[in-house]
């Protein structure tokens, strides 16, 4: 659906984008990730057009762009209810969805009759998430769309997502909160200093490795668990193992007599990948995304 070719942008001796390449399939979930200055809201920026390249080439599957665009800086028209807004909106597309149609995206029914600048952050923000379907573009780049939500407004686009993926819609999106990758991603690519440095799936991150987590109730050797690769978690009685076989090895626990409780299996998520592609004193040292 969308390829991008050895795409590089400098402001300066400043390098944004570097030589970066990638494609998008139809239907996919795409979560593009990395620090501030990474370089994904210039990508962004450059897809839609707003910004030149010094190389670089797009290539689209259809002719015409349709593309739908969720920005974090995005404003609404001020003195205008939603209904109208939406209203005004619709004329501007040959063949719109229907007004009942975006208001329920918006998941704001009640508030239709409401001027937009009597809205809270959070309902200005689903507002503008409703508004970039309204042409049913074939794709959709959001810049973290879900800033400024509240827990129950980001659940709701989420499952706006989750069917917009199910309807064949293809989505490109930075987000600042890691977990949405797993929960609606199907790739992540992580950028660094205007580089692409990663492009992985979200199940064969998830399945890279789990942590065995537990708490000793006993006298077992530490010998016994070192040997086998166990560390224990600084000076408490929690031990731990990164493997890939997390089955084989609690047999193994088993079998040996260890006495443990509290024993839990942590999957590999894409915020441990992050913090071991990057570094977990990058992580704390600058904002994610």
């Amino acid at each position: 659906m969308l390829k991008l070719s050895n795409v590089t942008k400098k402001y300066g001796k400043t390098t944004a984008l570097d030589d970066v390449s990638m494609e998008l399939s139809e239907g996919e979930c795409v979560l593009l990730l990395g620090a501030n200055g990474a370089g994904k809201t210039t990508l962004l920026q450059w897809i839609m057009g707003n910004i030149r390249a010094d190389s670089g080439k797009i290539d689209w599957s259809y002719g015409t762009r349709q593309v739908g665009y969720v920005l974090q800086d995005a404003s609404l028209m001020d003195r205008v209810t939603i209904k109208e807004l939406i209203q005004f909106t619709r004329k501007m597309y040959p063949d719109p969805l229907s007004y009942e149609e975006v208001l329920q995206l918006s998941g704001l029914t009640e508030q239709a009759k409401v001027k937009t600048d009597h809205l809270s952050i959070g309902q200005k923000r689903k507002l503008i998430f409703a508004l970039a379907f309204v042409g049913r573009p074939k794709l959709l780049i959001m810049d973290e769309p879900t800033a400024g939500m509240d827990v129950s407004a980001r659940k709701h686009v989420y499952e706006q997502i989750r069917q917009l993926k199910q309807q064949g819609m293809t989505i490109l999106m930075t987000t600042h909160l890691l977990q949405e990758a797993s929960l609606l991603g199907d790739r992540v690519l992580f950028m660094e200093k205007g580089r692409l440095k990663s492009d992985q799936t979200v199940s064969d991150i998830e399945q890279t490795h789990s942590w065995i987590r537990f708490d000793l109730s006993g006298s077992t050797p530490r010998d016994l668990l070192e040997g086998a690769g166990f560390q224990r978690n600084g000076l408490t009685l929690r031990w731990e193992l990164k493997t890939d076989r997390s089955d084989e090895w609690i047999t193994w626990l088993v079998r040996e007599a260890v006495p443990f409780r509290n024993l839990t299996v942590e999957k590999h998520t894409v915020e441990h990948f992050y913090e071991e592609l990057l570094g977990k004193e990058g992580i704390h040292n600058e904002n994610m995304v």
